[in-house]
């Protein structure tokens, strides 16, 4: 198995065979965190209808602790002066590689871009949480979701550099990628070496001809 950096914080991964997908640890966290909060759910009965109102109170506090932090975090970002330039390559689409893009933009609207990307997960979720409880009476998607929501945010890079002031180097260098599922393969190819690849096939392509 590969040695990874040991940065704080750092979230570990593995890798799959010949390059496959690269599983965060965080991923069997949750996996293991949504088992247990099932099983303690099963044995105190906690989403038993007389516990309804609590479940709802749980959930609601934690979309408005979620909603809070958010806040805080673009106000922080809104005030940053980091202009430091950031150039990466952007895959489009996951199952075509080659269709990338270059994306040209500094470390505030990176982090600007995010913490939008956050707010329009939480009003999301928040949509599809309700629906699900209104329309079909569940109980424990809000059970579930009012402590992996939370934990979910704890860890997310925005997070941990403005809230815990953890450095950004590392797993939290920027651009930063899906925490849970990443892939392994190396970084997609600019457009400009597409270009010389397509060039060196026409010659190739030519030279049969």
């Amino acid at each position: 198995m590969p040695q990874h950096e040991a940065t704080p914080k750092a979230i570990r991964r593995i890798v799959g065979p010949r390059g496959g997908p690269v599983l965060s640890t965080q991923l069997f966290v949750n996996i293991g965190l949504a088992m247990g909060l099932i099983q303690l759910a099963n044995r105190f009965n906690l989403d038993a209808p007389e516990h309804l109102n609590y479940i709802r109170l749980a959930y609601l506090l934690s979309q408005l602790v979620s909603l809070t932090v958010i806040l805080i975090i673009r106000r922080k970002v809104n005030e940053s002066t980091d202009e430091t330039p950031l150039r990466y390559n952007e895959t489009k689409n996951m199952f075509d590689p080659s269709d990338i893009t270059e994306v040209d933009t500094t470390v505030k609207d990176h982090d600007i871009g995010k913490s939008n990307e956050q707010l329009q997960q939480l009003v999301l979720t928040l949509g599809i949480m309700g629906f699900m409880h209104f329309q079909w009476g569940y109980l424990r998607p809000l059970l579930l979701q009012s402590v992996l929501g939370l934990r979910t945010l704890w860890v997310h890079p925005l997070v941990q550099i403005y809230i815990r002031g953890l450095p950004a180097t590392g797993d939290l260098k920027r651009p930063w990628k899906n925490r849970l599922l990443e892939g392994a393969a190396p970084e997609p190819p600019t457009v400009k070496e597409l270009k010389a690849q397509e060039k060196k096939a026409l010659k190739k392509k030519l030279k049969k001809n």
